[in-house]
C-alpha cells in the first residue's frame, strides 16, 4: 500500500513538473496575422506618431524626451523589437507597462494601440500604401472639401485672423495642407486634444472665432470629421439631391451657414450685409440686378456682382440648390 501511494504521489510530482513546463513554455503568439492586410506605416502609423507624440516639447526631432524622436520611421524604429511588441519599448510606453499611459494627457485610442501593436507584429516594416486624399463617400461620412474647409474659411481663414497674410498666432486656416502644419492643431480621432476643436468650443474671451460661437450643429459636424479620422476627403457631387423641393431649413441654411455666416453675421456684417437669418438671406434673393438675384449673382460670381466667397467658388450643386430655391419660391420650410 505504501508503495502504491508513493507511485501516485511521484505520478502527481511528474504531471505537474509537466505542466509547469508547458506552461512555462507557452508563448501568446498573435493568432491570424498571416490572414491581415498589411498595415501601412506611412498612412496609418506615422501618423499616429506624428500628430500625438512628434509635437513641440515632446518627441519631436528638436525635443526628443527621454531620447525618442517619433517623427520619422527611422528615428521609431530604434524603439522598436520587429515581430515582437511587448518587447518594444514603443509599444510598452502606450499602455501602463512603466506606470504612466503615453500620451499622457490624452492616451491613444484602442484602435490606434492595436494599429501599433499589428504593425510591430507584422515586422514593423516602412510599409507605403499611398495617400488616397479622395476616399469614397458614404452617407456617414463628413467630407473635408465640401464640409470642413468652407466652415473655416468663412469663420476663421479670413482678413485679420487666419488668413495666409494674417496667419493670427501662427495658425493659416485656408486648407487641409495649412491646417496640418502646427502640430497638434488637429489630432485624428481625438477632438479634445485637437487646439483648433478646444478654440471652437472654448467659452469667454477663449473662444473661436471672437466674433461668436459656432453653431452647434456646425461643432458637431467638426467632431465627427476629428472622430472619423480627420481625412483631406473630397466627395463626389454625384450624391447631389436636387431632384425634389428644396428646403431651406436643410438645404440652404447649411450652405449660407458653413461658407458665408462668419464674415456676414450680426457681429460682423462685412460690406453692410447680414446674412444671419432667412429674412435677410431671402431680401438677397428678391433684390435683383440686371433681372438676376443677387444671391445667385454672387455665388455664380457673374461679371457685375462682388463674388462670394472671396476666396473660392461654391461647388455646383450647392449653387443649383440654392438657385432652385429661389426658382421655386424662396419657402421657408
Amino acid at each position: 500500500m505504501k508503495h502504491i501511494t508513493a507511485l501516485l504521489l511521484l505520478s502527481v510530482v511528474i504531471v505537474g513538473l509537466f505542466i509547469i513546463g508547458q506552461l512555462q513554455s507557452c508563448k501568446h503568439e498573435p493568432v491570424g496575422l498571416d490572414k491581415l492586410s498589411p498595415v501601412c506605416f506611412d498612412t496609418e502609423i506615422l501618423p499616429i506618431f506624428q500628430n500625438s507624440c512628434a509635437i513641440s516639447g515632446c518627441h519631436d526631432n528638436a525635443t526628443r524626451k527621454a531620447g525618442f524622436d517619433a517623427s520619422s520611421y527611422e528615428s521609431i524604429i530604434k524603439d522598436v523589437s520587429p515581430g515582437d511588441p511587448a518587447g518594444s519599448t514603443v509599444y510598452k510606453v502606450l499602455g501602463s507597462a512603466y506606470g504612466n499611459m503615453m500620451p499622457p494627457k490624452s492616451p491613444l485610442s484602442v484602435q490606434s494601440r492595436v494599429l501599433i501593436e499589428v504593425w510591430i507584429a507584422q515586422g514593423a516594416k516602412k510599409t507605403t500604401c499611398g495617400t488616397n486624399t479622395n476616399p469614397p463617400s458614404s452617407t456617414d461620412t463628413i467630407c473635408f472639401v465640401q464640409n470642413i474647409l468652407p466652415m473655416l474659411t468663412s469663420s476663421c481663414g479670413i482678413t485679420n485672423c487666419h488668413d495666409a497674410a494674417s496667419h493670427q498666432a501662427g495658425y493659416t486656416l485656408t486648407s487641409y495642407a495649412t491646417l496640418k502644419q502646427r502640430t497638434g492643431a488637429i489630432i485624428a480621432g481625438n477632438p479634445g486634444a485637437s487646439t483648433i476643436y478646444r478654440s471652437m468650443t472654448a467659452s469667454g474671451e477663449d473662444i473661436m472665432p471672437p466674433s461668436g460661437a459656432l453653431a452647434a450643429t456646425q461643432l458637431s459636424t467638426f467632431n465627427k470629421w476629428i472622430m472619423n479620422g480627420a481625412q483631406n476627403s473630397d466627395c463626389p457631387t454625384a450624391t447631389c439631391d436636387t431632384a425634389t423641393t428644396i428646403k431651406f431649413s436643410t438645404q440652404v441654411w447649411s450652405i449660407i451657414q458653413n461658407n458665408c455666416l462668419g464674415c456676414h453675421n450680426v457681429s460682423n456684417a462685412s460690406g453692410g450685409v447680414n446674412l444671419s437669418s432667412y429674412t435677410q438671406i431671402k431680401s438677397y434673393a428678391d433684390n435683383l440686378r440686371s433681372g438676376t438675384p443677387v444671391l445667385d449673382g454672387v455665388i455664380r460670381q457673374i461679371s457685375g456682382f462682388s463674388a462670394m466667397p472671396l476666396s473660392y467658388k461654391l461647388d455646383i450643386c450647392s449653387i443649383r440648390k440654392i438657385e432652385l430655391w429661389i426658382q421655386q419660391g424662396e419657402q421657408n420650410n
